[in-house]
């Protein structure tokens, strides 16, 4: 899956804005790579947890599209139209 590049992409891109920022306020070595690393590190946390989130969704949504292509297949094929319906009649409940 193309997801698996979210939470490093995300890390980089955030440990590249806070070094940036962290550089034009002249803060010191040490204090800058204490900081950079805790940001980092809370941040590809941040993008595992998004992706799970992600996968969920796809988890959650992916049998109710196999559902429906099985019915739509049926449909096609003519297994899924009852005998005593012709074709344009609506089935009402009554």
């Amino acid at each position: 899956m193309k997801r698996k590049l979210i939470p490093p992409f995300l890390m980089l891109s955030a440990g590249a804005v806070c070094s940036i920022i962290m550089h034009f306020n002249y803060y010191e070595t040490n204090r800058m790579l204490m900081i950079l690393l805790a940001v980092m590190v809370v941040f590809y946390i941040a993008g595992n947890l998004f992706m799970m989130m992600l996968n969920i969704f796809d988890k959650k949504n992916q049998p109710e599209e196999e559902i429906q292509e099985e019915a739509i297949e049926e449909i096609v094929s003519g297994e899924g139209i009852p005998v005593d319906m012709q074709e344009g009649q609506v089935k009402t409940e009554g």
